[in-house]
């Protein structure tokens, strides 16, 4: 597989998941490895009957450093620490031998956009050309030295193709694709985390939710280093924004919480202006590695239909077995894992 048909392959993905389309199952396997600035998380099921169960997870964390998910800067410092972080998480998990996995990355690697368009050519060259062409003013580097891949949502009400655009500097995926396949390592696909955490979600049920006729359907995620939204309207995404708390270094409480809150009321205000929006039937949550009671505070200050804190033990047999912050860190995994199954 090359560098594009990675980032067209987490496109896809991205869009399945989303309801759309019918697609052949790729075999991906059911082991899926988060890398995050602040550790590797690994999660590995198994199917009993019709279900799916948590057979193994762990987490091990990284040294301070050692990999950096800023969008233009050189991501693999310390590629040593992260290959041991990830066969000791993957020995705990029971799955040491493992030679092929899906790998979930921080939001912040990647630009995804919901692009318009009167028509996309049927042709990937000139599709390609197309995207990189709109694009080239939304983005801090070069589309033309950038790995980007697509899925055509379809048509919207005014007519238009409805494109969901990733986008993502080479020399940001590239390095962790090259350090891991020198470990011995097969990546079948990679995804961003926001992505593989809807899709646990959809599993438990949000996809439902999204076609509540009370109205749309928000999630927030938050991590120690960046938090993400995303808005669902009948089952499909018409909204997506990921951010840092700041330029350098992760969440510092107060501080960090009024760049939350400028972000929600921005995200609001976009959402009634350009979207239509008539309201939020509930806002799904999670926060992981920092305190939550901001999140929530803030959220119920703000008009987002009821705020839920998303519950775990509803995606797969034994999650909701664990600690429950321990299993709000593994829905990206588990999502991931779980790939394109109903």
């Amino acid at each position: 597989m090359d560098a594009n048909d990675l980032l067209t392959a987490l496109a896809e993905r991205a869009t399945r998941l989303l309801g759309q389309g019918s697609w052949l199952r790729p075999p991906y396997p059911p082991l899926a490895v988060e890398l995050r600035e602040d550790g590797v998380t690994v999660a590995r099921l198994v199917r009993r009957g019709s279900r799916w169960s948590l057979a193994g997870h762990a987490r091990q964390p990284l040294p301070e450093g050692a990999f950096s998910a800023a969008l233009v800067r050189p991501r693999v410092a310390d590629g040593e620490a992260i290959v041991s972080a990830l066969a000791t998480a993957l020995r705990v998990a029971g799955a040491e031998r493992a030679s092929r996995i899906s790998l979930a990355l921080p939001d912040t690697v990647a630009r995804v956009f919901l692009v318009s368009l009167a028509d996309l050519p049927a042709s990937r060259r000139q599709a390609l050309e197309v995207l990189r062409w709109q694009l080239k003013k939304s983005v801090p580097f070069d589309p033309g030295e950038a790995r980007l891949g697509w899925q055509v949502l379809g048509r919207g009400e005014d007519g238009k193709v409805q494109v969901l655009v990733v986008l993502a500097p080479e020399q940001g995926i590239g390095p962790i694709e090259e350090l891991l396949v020198g470990a011995g390592y097969r990546v079948g696909l990679i995804d961003l985390s926001s992505f593989g955490l809807y899709n646990a979600l959809r599993v438990a049920g949000v996809e439902a939710d999204a076609g509540d006729e009370r109205g749309d359907v928000g999630i927030l995620s938050a991590t120690p280093r960046y938090f993400s939204m995303m808005i669902l309207r009948g089952g499909r995404l018409i909204f997506y924004r990921a951010k840092n708390y700041h330029l350098h270094g992760g969440f510092q409480g107060e501080e960090s919480l009024r760049v939350v809150g400028r972000e929600v009321r921005s995200t609001l205000s976009y959402y009634e202006e350009h979207l239509l929006g008539e309201g939020f039937a509930r806002m799904h949550v999670r926060v992981v590695g920092i305190p939550p009671e901001g999140f929530f505070s803030l959220l119920g200050d703000a008009d987002c239909g009821e705020i839920r804190e998303i519950d775990p033990g509803r995606v797969v047999d034994g999650l909701g077995d664990l600690p429950r912050e321990e299993a709000l860190e593994l829905l990206p995994t588990v999502g991931l894992a779980l790939r394109r199954v109903p």
